[in-house]
């Protein structure tokens, strides 16, 4: 009995990518730009009406995150262990759950922080 490519279905992996652009809270449009593409040809990958090419497949799974199962076998899973949530990620979280006078007092330690040391 020989081998055989398993064949990727390009609307399983369409579906899965714009599951992933979803959880970003982005539009078609600012994902395709945020990748340097555009919006059609998003709407092409999620649609499943063209294949996702694997360099991008991998390139995604860099950017957010997720292992290549996400796509190839619909796993949820990171690529790394839930320890290593981006920094952004976790200060958004805990930015969430700040008062409105507790998020204007860390934009003041925030601008204190990134003033520049005046020259010496």
């Amino acid at each position: 009995m020989g081998t055989r490519d398993e064949v990727f279905d390009a609307e399983v992996m369409g579906g899965q990518l714009k599951k992933l652009r979803k959880s970003t809270k982005l539009s078609q449009e600012k994902f395709a730009e945020r990748l340097g593409m555009s919006k059609d040809t998003i709407y092409n990958y999620e649609k499943g009406k063209t294949a996702i090419p694997h360099d991008l497949v991998k390139r995604l799974c860099r950017e957010f995150n997720v292992s290549a199962d996400y796509f190839y076998f619909e796993k949820d899973k990171p690529l790394v262990g839930d320890n290593t949530i981006s920094i952004a990620d976790e200060f958004t979280k805990e930015l969430e759950e700040c008062s409105d006078f507790e998020k204007k007092q860390l934009m003041e330690m925030l601008k204190i922080i990134r003033m520049k040391p005046a020259a010496v």
